[in-house]
């Protein structure tokens, strides 16, 4: 990206995904600054709008998050990842309606939108919700049958409704599926010393 950004100046585009790279870097400030510098070049550029909310969101600066999730829905309205990372940042404020309504408004963009479908499931799940946001997680098996995280979110919902047993199968399919999830592990980890296996949880 950098080698792009040298050979052409102004290419708004790699400065924003120099940004997406440098999130996932945890290299805030820097991400912050590459997208700012993509919006320099191109202050209608939706995407670029919409990744700085994202980095906004790591930082906890979630207004600020909010205030550019709606610029880039204001730039392009049938952006639904904008639509589903607008409704991330609403559910984090407890504005739990709203980002339900979010999150619909993606998924009506983009049917096949699994992410969308299991973050759906966790604003149902905290609205006590727990049928449908069973559906929404299952739903979005059904779209990526791989997705870890939304085997791990029903884990969560199955351990919130007792069913240890199934709980902890689902966090060990997260577990297989993304070797690297170290939550889906923690969180088998705690019901195995809530059932006093202390080996296997430790």
């Amino acid at each position: 990206y950098e080698k792009a950004i040298e050979l052409k100046p102004n290419y708004a585009e790699a400065y924003s995904n120099l940004g997406i790279l440098l999130n996932e870097l945890k290299r805030f400030d820097e991400s912050l600054a590459s997208y700012d510098k993509a919006i320099e070049i191109d202050p209608d550029y939706a995407e670029a709008y919409s990744n700085r909310g994202n980095a906004l969101t790591q930082l906890k600066l979630l207004d600020d998050a909010l205030a550019n999730h709606d610029r880039a829905l204001a730039l392009r309205p049938n952006y639904a990842e904008a639509h589903n990372n607008r409704a991330n940042v609403l559910k984090e404020l407890g504005r739990l309606e709203e980002a339900l309504a979010s999150y619909d408004r993606a998924i009506a963009l983009k049917p096949d939108y699994a992410e969308a479908y299991s973050n759906r499931g966790n604003a149902l799940k905290e609205m006590k919700r727990v049928d449908e946001a069973m559906a929404s997680h299952a739903k979005a098996l059904s779209l990526q049958p791989d997705y870890a995280e939304a085997y791990n979110n029903i884990g969560n919902l199955l351990k919130d409704i007792g069913q240890v047993d199934e709980a902890i199968a689902h966090y060990e399919e997260a577990a297989r599926l993304k070797p690297s999830f170290a939550m889906a592990r923690y969180n088998k980890s705690l019901l195995a010393l809530q059932r006093h296996s202390f080996r296997e949880g430790f």
